[in-house]
């Protein structure tokens, strides 16, 4: 009886010893204020350029209702995040692998159900997406647009955020009143770096960042980063309307040079020690998280 006790808690110590490892995997979520900014395109064309560079990053499709990341990527997934959920397949049959060797996770209507499930059913997903780990070194988190309870969940769990903005003045203000609920009313530690999509020119997106910063700044006492900007480029809708990435469709055009830019800069940082939180691993924080 003594020895069962003894390898049960064996067992219970082994478990937290996996649960609070630090983890080598980077977590990026990428959101925005304003729905039709290139959200989904960054985070698809951003994978695409990582994985050239010998990364092997997973995106997760956030954006629930709107299943963008699956058709840039031209696939229909045979299960998404509610199958899981309701333990109808496991956490390697999720992943679906496109035809330009990016996989992706589809969120589904699994998405929405995350924010009301009880701890035990977050208990199991958090077991089962420990095994991410083995599976990816990078996590691009592609939220929906706007502010709602499970895109401020998902930029909480993440190390950097990637706010997407058009110079656009509805897309200023609203990816500002972004980063004031994340930084103001949840206070979250995650950095946020700004990217600056659809600019006419380097000047224009400096001037929209700027702006960005200098408000943040004074009013919220925000720090946040210039990740880059992405040209307009009319090859943009060309690929688009071809259902085809950009930068799968010319690896030559002007955005394209841009997601490697940027995508190069996370590369070149990969280096660095990858962590959440001093003492808490992303598993741990991702049940705190959702179970709150």
């Amino acid at each position: 009886m003594n020895d069962q006790a003894q390898q049960l808690r064996n067992i219970v110590s082994s478990s937290r010893q996996t649960e609070d490892k630090k983890s080598n995997m980077k977590i990026i979520t990428v959101a925005s204020g304003k729905g039709g900014v290139g959200k989904s395109n960054f985070s698809v064309n951003l994978a695409l350029c990582l994985k050239e560079q010998k990364k092997n990053p997973i995106i997760l499709d956030a954006d629930f209702g709107l299943a963008n990341v699956e058709i840039i990527l031209g696939e229909r997934p045979k299960f998404n995040l509610a199958h899981l959920i309701r333990q109808e397949c496991g956490l390697k049959d999720l992943i679906t692998k496109s035809k330009y060797d990016v996989s992706f996770i589809s969120g589904g209507s699994g998405i929405n159900e995350m924010i009301f499930l009880p701890p035990h059913k977050i208990e199991q997903i958090g077991e089962s997406l420990v095994q991410l780990e083995e599976l990816t070194d990078t996590l691009l988190i592609d939220t929906g647009a706007g502010i709602n309870d499970i895109v401020v969940k998902f930029c909480m769990l993440a190390q950097e955020v990637y706010v997407i903005v058009t110079p656009e003045p509805t897309s200023i203000t609203d990816g500002y009143a972004l980063i004031k609920t994340l930084k103001n009313d949840f206070t979250m530690k995650s950095k946020i770096k700004v990217v600056i999509n659809k600019a006419s020119s380097k000047e224009e997106a400096h001037q929209v960042f700027t702006k960005l910063y200098y408000v943040s700044k004074n009013f919220i006492n925000a720090e946040i980063e210039y990740a880059g900007y992405i040209p307009y480029d009319e090859k943009v809708f060309h690929a688009v309307k071809s259902q085809v990435p950009i930068y799968i469709y010319d690896k030559k055009s002007k955005a394209s040079a841009a997601y490697y830019q940027i995508s190069k800069s996370i590369s070149d940082s990969k280096g660095e020690e990858v962590k959440l939180d001093e003492k808490t691993s992303w598993i741990s924080k991702f049940k705190k998280i959702f179970s709150s």
